[in-house]
């Protein structure tokens, strides 16, 4: 009797478990299927039908991985490709696959961090040549921004009439020491017009040129943080009188200012944010300004991203200015992409994006809009091209007091171009 009972209970589970292998063998030739003509909805329901079963496996992680990898859905990829290495511990091509969807979703930190959590000998040939910590870009740029220009019969305050101004850079980004990533840049900046000031009431020349100096260091210990120190150094000469009335001569003295500051940033699949603060001494004054942004990937890719950014200052001698800006960006092409923004404030004195960028002049930018053009030719060329126009606050300003009046605004155009090589 006890026979007869067992007989058909082996029967069912033994028509279970075949049922279960045809199951397999039916949706993994499915989603074989689906990987090879990269129909990622079905490869995606017939996983997820899998999963539901009990079924797991190297293949299915794999496969659901670069498919999503391929659609540009980096998080879910990074997320199905280390399952698939824990069950292959020796698969090279998933690493290879999570490391470029780190790169490709902008946090090139992380990609770092995660490479050099890679053994040598789990490395592909691929991977080997993909080191960012090898690799250096140079780049080199110039821009020109034309005034509308408005002049006085006299004027006993201080006030700059300025045609144009120009400027050349060049400069380099590197790895070292492993973690770490300097930026070293130079530039060469020029404007001229005419300048009014309480010794020269009728104005004279402006024939300015100043030398700036930039460094920025970058170091990352955490996945998704980075740290970074940053200062900038201005020179230029200063034409002043000395002696005694009746014996007075004319010097140039060198002015040196200089700016100095820390930040921190945190990028995850979706969102990239981050602030810094710094110290400078502009215009025979001090400033203390924080700047922060948040950008945020609504794909979790550079396909489209928006930037919202912000800037607070404060001055020992003039009151609290600010500027604001929101940017887009989006890929038009394989090889072609697009930023365009605007920027509002009241800011002069200030520095902006760690640093890199500095206006120590009493020429307020009070809006600026722009659009950057950036094309890739190849691997190691990129180009940028960015037309911008803007409305400047311009003021009569008295150094004594510290006032300001006779507010006008002149309207500008410009343009910014840059050639960067990446050397591996």
């Amino acid at each position: 009797m006890r026979i007869v009972l067992i007989i058909p209970v082996i029967l069912l589970i033994m028509s279970t478990e075949l049922d279960a292998q045809n199951d397999f063998k039916t949706l993994n030739r499915k989603m074989y299927d689906y990987y090879l003509n990269g129909d990622y909805i079905n490869l995606k329901r017939t996983a997820d039908t899998m999963l539901f079963l009990g079924i797991d496996y190297y293949y299915l992680r794999e496969r659901l991985g670069i498919t999503e990898y391929n659609m540009q859905i980096y998080s879910s990829a990074v997320k199905d490709l280390s399952k698939a290495i824990e069950f292959n511990s020796l698969d090279t091509i998933s690493r290879e696959y999570i490391y470029n969807s780190y790169l490709y979703s902008g946090r090139q930190t992380d990609a770092m961090l995660y490479l050099k959590s890679i053994p040598y000998d789990k490395r592909n040939a691929s991977l080997n040549e993909s080191v960012v910590s090898s690799s250096s870009e140079f780049f080199l740029g110039s821009s020109g921004i034309d005034y509308d220009v408005v002049t006085y019969p006299t004027n006993n305050l201080n006030y700059e009439a300025v045609k144009n101004n120009s400027s050349i850079y060049a400069g380099v980004e590197t790895y070292f020491l492993n973690r770490f990533r300097g930026t070293f840049a130079y530039t060469n900046f020029h404007k001229s017009g005419t300048k009014y000031s309480p010794s020269s009431p009728t104005g004279e020349a402006l024939n300015f040129t100043q030398n700036q100096f930039y460094t920025k260091i970058s170091g990352y210990l955490f996945p998704g943080w980075e740290f970074t120190g940053f200062g900038h150094v201005a020179s230029y000469s200063e034409s002043v009188t000395r002696g005694m009335p009746g014996n007075r001569i004319q010097a140039n003295q060198v002015i040196t200012e200089y700016l100095g500051g820390v930040g921190l940033s945190k990028n995850l699949w979706k969102i990239h944010t981050g602030a810094n603060i710094s110290f400078s001494n502009f215009s025979n004054s001090n400033q203390v300004r924080g700047e922060g942004y948040f950008t945020w990937l609504p794909s979790g890719n550079l396909n489209l991203y928006l930037t919202s950014g912000w800037m607070g200052q404060s001055d020992n001698n003039w009151e609290a200015t600010y500027q604001v800006s929101q940017e887009i960006g989006l890929k038009i092409f394989k090889s072609l992409w697009l930023e365009s923004g605007l920027v509002k404030g009241n800011s002069f004195l200030y520095a902006r994006n760690l640093g890199s960028m500095i206006n120590n002049s009493f020429q307020i930018p009070a809006m600026t809009i722009y659009t950057n053009l950036i094309v890739l030719a190849g691997r190691h060329l990129k180009f940028s091209i960015m037309p911008f126009y803007s409305d400047n606050n311009i003021y009569s300003w008295d150094l004594t007091t510290y006032s300001r009046t006779n507010k006008l605004i002149i309207n500008s155009f410009g343009g910014l171009i840059k050639l960067t090589y990446k050397h591996r």
